[in-house]
């Protein structure tokens, strides 16, 4: 400790002092050489010493002041899991707090767990390991509360994380019970003033977007009921709430010739079906909300990731 000292104090000599951190202050002070002033030299190194740690203290709240949520369709496991080390890559540049899956086919919870760690999420969650499954990861611990499989299509995964409760969900057009049983649950929770986020692929559009589709998604039919019945208990679309220009989701350029044989057929086909959804308290604090058109992303899914951030 008091070789500690001395060496402060060696540094401390003659040098003017000043730290801020947030509303506490410590006013500049010119130290004296002279050893009568051997106590005031150590009480300043102690307060240096504290105001030090407690910038790191202030910096870690600072850089967790957000959490940032990506929701992603990943066509068939990343590509048929050819892109797998792209889409990897990818999410790691996004730096997300909470990322939402659908169509992990292949992709056990292990195999998750495995990728995950590359975008520095140690925990990750699957809600089956056959079919079309759905997923959640995180930087934070997830607690699994329902794996639905049963007596529905792909089925969902309810979990909660960062003391949010996430739906991730990948409906199938015309099919609404599923819907009707994930909002039984929702409505519950918002009775008792929890946190929700319904995220996924609805296969089905926003009113918000009519004219948008009346005019270009001229090849496609167009279901409105999966996200009118999300809306009509009172949860926010936050990527209409931030970027209304938004319009499209799918497909990508990837599902050229199978799905589509020209840019312009394409272009027919293009709408918005993939969602995330808020309370109206988190919707309320949200900061952004957008989907991500980046080129990279056509050659790894047929989906386009949307991106959301919210105030903690």
């Amino acid at each position: 400790m008091i070789r500690c000292m001395e060496e402060a104090w060696k540094k401390l000599q003659s040098k003017k002092l000043e730290f801020t951190l947030g509303l506490v202050s410590i006013e500049p002070v010119m130290i004296s050489t002279t050893n009568d002033n051997l106590r005031m030299a150590t009480l300043l190194c102690f307060k240096w010493f504290f105001a030090f740690l407690l910038s790191l203290a202030s910096h870690t709240i600072v850089s967790g002041e957000s959490i940032k949520i990506i929701n992603w369709n990943v066509l068939y496991g990343f590509n048929h899991h050819q892109s797998v080390k792209e889409g990897s890559d990818w999410i790691m540049t996004k730096q997300p707090d909470v990322v939402a899956f659908q169509e992990l086919n292949g992709i056990a919870e292990e195999q998750l767990g495995h990728y995950s760690a590359a975008w520095n999420h140690p925990y990750a969650v699957t809600h089956k390991e056959t079919g079309f499954p759905v997923g959640l990861t995180s930087r934070e611990p997830i607690q699994v509360i329902e794996r639905n499989q049963k007596g529905g299509h792909h089925g969902y995964l309810h979990c909660r994380t960062y003391g949010m409760h996430f739906f991730v969900v990948h409906f199938w057009p015309g099919v609404f019970f599923e819907i009707d049983r994930v909002m039984v649950k929702v409505r519950k929770l918002l009775d008792e003033k929890q946190k929700v986020v319904i995220l996924g692929d609805f296969n089905g559009c926003s009113r918000k977007d009519t004219d948008f589709l009346k005019t270009n998604a001229t090849l496609r039919k167009i279901d409105f009921e999966f996200v009118d019945r999300v809306e009509a208990a009172g949860l926010v679309d936050l990527v209409h709430k931030h970027d209304p220009s938004a319009k499209v989701s799918c497909p990508s350029p990837i599902t050229i010739p199978k799905w589509a044989t020209t840019m312009q057929e394409l272009k027919m086909k293009q709408y918005r079906i993939d969602f995330i959804f808020t309370d109206s308290g988190l919707a309320e604090n949200s900061i952004s909300g957008s989907i991500c058109l980046d080129k990279e992303i056509d050659t790894i899914s047929d989906h386009y990731p949307v991106i959301v951030e919210l105030k903690r």
